[in-house]
């Protein structure tokens, strides 16, 4: 229940014009939402001004009017860092990390617009028979990236107990991986540099079996992104010879790729394992690996429609902002 304090005006009319009626404080009480007794202290402070009563702010004075607040960034009105923050808030701002985002060039995001029109009445459907693949490099350690807090006083931040522990060179392991919209297809680690016939190998041991276990005899349209071993000529002509369609992708774009946000899970899942080697990282991947689940899969899948509406309302909401100036 809400104290009186925290009711909006609209609420405290709302009860006196109850009680004006004749109905008891009781029943206002549950009608509205709040204690018999905060009916009680708005129907008091009426009588006695007449008037429903505003209930006073707490909290600082504030420093600022109405006025000030427009023209904080044109006048020098002499306000504090915390003043600043509040008039932020209230309209609306949030402080938070910024989202990373590749940088894309002005033919990037022509592309990126006319891949995600062509695609944009594809239905959940569609999408369900796409083969999603990617690489990743797993790091011992990796996955803790948002930090890690600690109470400690001034003259304890280095002690033992309030460190976070880096290592300058973390061993690593470079992976490949497929999923679509039934669950997680085969994963292997990669222990060579990649190309073109490694990755022929790669796909010939890993992607044929994943298609087979997850579609049977059924035609799926197979996406990678644009990697150079990944568009060679031979690649190509395995894939063709596989009688396997291969989706075109746009440059620069991991945010269009579902297993992006598959490996950020699987890191966490790694992270927590804790391991120390690089035989227990590899151990914890393939444990990881085969502990998600097909539902994680399809929700990732059914995102695929709102991320090609976001590339298409960006381009929208950029043209439109260039038109008002």
């Amino acid at each position: 229940m809400a104290p009186t304090r925290e009711m909006s005006l609209e609420t405290k009319e709302r009860i006196v014009k109850l009680l004006e009626e004749g109905n008891p404080s009781r029943m206002v009480a549950k009608d509205v939402g709040c204690s018999q007794s905060a009916v009680s202290k708005i129907w008091t402070k009426y009588k006695q001004h007449g008037m429903v009563v505003k209930a006073k702010r707490t909290g600082r004075p504030r420093k600022t009017s109405k006025r000030q607040d427009k023209q904080l960034k044109e006048v020098g009105v002499n306000v504090c860092d915390r003043t600043v923050r509040n008039r932020l808030k209230e309209m609306g701002f949030q402080y938070r990390k910024a989202k990373r985002k590749p940088a894309l060039t002005p033919k990037h995001k022509r592309t990126r617009l006319q891949w995600a029109k062509e695609r944009q009445s594809w239905t959940v459907d569609d999408w369900m028979k796409v083969v999603f693949s990617d690489e990743s490099r797993i790091c011992i350690g990796q996955g803790d990236d948002a930090g890690t807090f600690v109470w400690c006083r001034s003259s304890e931040i280095y002690e033992e107990a309030c460190l976070k522990k880096t290592t300058k060179f973390p061993q690593s392991l470079m992976i490949w991986g497929c999923m679509s919209g039934k669950g997680t297809g085969e994963m292997t680690v990669v222990n060579s540099s990649i190309n073109a016939q490694v990755y022929i190998d790669i796909l010939d041991s890993f992607l044929i079996p994943s298609i087979e276990q997850m579609f049977g005899d059924d035609e799926i349209i197979f996406q990678d992104d644009n990697a150079s071993c990944h568009r060679a000529k031979t690649v190509k002509a395995f894939l063709e010879e596989r009688h396997i369609q291969s989706m075109s992708w746009p440059a620069n774009s991991p945010d269009l790729n579902p297993i992006e946000n598959l490996w950020w899970r699987l890191k966490k899942m790694v992270h927590k394992k804790g391991p120390t080697s690089k035989a227990d990282l590899a151990t914890a991947i393939k444990e990881s690996w085969h502990q998600i689940d097909a539902e994680y899969c399809l929700s990732l899948i059914k995102s695929m429609p709102h991320r090609l509406k976001a590339v298409i309302k960006a381009k929208v909401l950029r043209h439109t902002m260039s038109r008002k100036i």
